[in-house]
């Protein structure tokens, strides 16, 4: 018997990657098995360092919000199976709105409350907002292009909470019409694109969404799934929130895709001064699979496009001219199986 390991990186260079799976629903709700169950799964067979439960707030066999009980499973679930250094694990629930978009909610720290999208204290985004204003908390939009539920981005993400967006996960990719495997019945307006284009400062995830019991391997039993790559050197619930807040963070489609992205030598998701003459992007993929292309995407447009020609390495340096306050720029990189990474934006101020 052979086998071949995904991408393996030893470099004192460059920060180190956690990988995570955000959103994962369990038989509490509309999935597959225990807390307990995905748990193990999640860190001795996907062998995730960060893991959430997420299941719905009013939605599956009971609601959440109305049966403490399986809100106090999920919290103990999360409590023992938390276990910094080794394996993070986070508690959360799915707000599921049927008129602004589905977010999960993420809290890091060992309580929280079920603030469901049919409580009229909590049905609009702003109410949900306030309610954890203070909280070491986030909220995440997902599959918010398309079905089942496209996100409202008329209303504003709240930057205190919401400095990631989920673009891929089982359900298809979110980011924009040209991309692999686009969320069925996608809408324009409502693509991660045209969220950075209205000017929210938004850094990218992967999550499996998975309902199949098999957390951070979601797109081995679709055609997608998910996994966010968390770059933070220390594995605890503080690292994962200040990496995610600070946007250190990229997207894959499931497979371990190493990305590496600097502009003008600044990680991805920061700022950047603007105008700037000009600053020097540089790209290192690494991939389990061939690769297609290297897509450049400056303020909505793929502005460069290099091939893989094959290989499932690739690295290259361009300079961008002419930076622009309001601008954005961001890597995507696309295996020839149609698999994908995509790092978070670097943003011009």
């Amino acid at each position: 018997m052979t086998a071949e390991s995904n991408p393996l990186v030893v470099s004192p260079d460059g920060a180190r990657v956690l990988w995570g799976d955000l959103q994962i629903h369990s038989g509490l709700s509309d999935g597959t098995g225990t807390p307990e169950d995905l748990y193990r799964y999640a860190r001795d067979v996907a062998a995730l360092d960060i893991a959430a439960i997420t299941d719905h707030d009013h939605w599956g066999m009971l609601p959440l919000a109305t049966h403490a009980e399986l809100w106090q499973q999920l919290r103990g679930a999360a409590a023992r199976f938390h276990e910094p250094g080794r394996f993070v694990t986070l508690l959360g629930y799915e707000w599921t709105n049927w008129i602004h978009g589905h977010r999960h909610v993420l809290y890091f720290e060992d309580d929280g409350d079920v603030l469901s999208a049919i409580d009229p204290r909590f049905d609009e985004p702003s109410e949900l907002w306030q309610a954890l204003s203070g909280r070491r908390a986030m909220t995440i939009a997902h599959h918010t292009a398309g079905e089942p539920v496209a996100t409202n981005w008329n209303i504003a993400p709240d930057p205190a909470l919401e400095s990631v967006v989920e673009i891929v996960s089982v359900h298809g990719s979110s980011e924009a019409r040209d991309a692999p495997w686009i969320v069925p019945a996608a809408r324009d307006g409502h693509f991660v694109r045209d969220a950075l284009d209205r000017g929210y400062r938004l850094g990218f995830i992967g999550s499996g969404d998975g309902h199949d019991g098999h957390p951070g391997l979601a797109h081995l039993g679709a055609q997608t799934g998910g996994l966010g790559a968390i770059l933070s050197e220390e594995l605890t619930r503080e690292a994962v929130y200040d990496a995610l807040r600070a946007r250190r963070v990229y997207a894959t489609s499931g497979p371990r895709i190493v990305l590496r992205v600097s502009l003008g030598g600044r990680r991805i998701g920061a700022l950047l001064a603007a105008p700037s003459a000009s600053e020097e992007l540089v790209v290192w993929v690494a991939a389990p699979e061939r690769l297609l292309a290297i897509d450049v995407v400056r303020s909505g447009q793929i502005v460069a496009s290099v091939p893989g020609h094959g290989r499932r390495e690739l690295y290259f340096r361009r300079e961008l001219h002419e930076l622009q306050p309001g601008e954005y720029v961001y890597v995507r990189a696309v295996q020839e199986d149609g698999a994908f990474a995509i790092a978070s934006p670097f943003f011009l101020e």
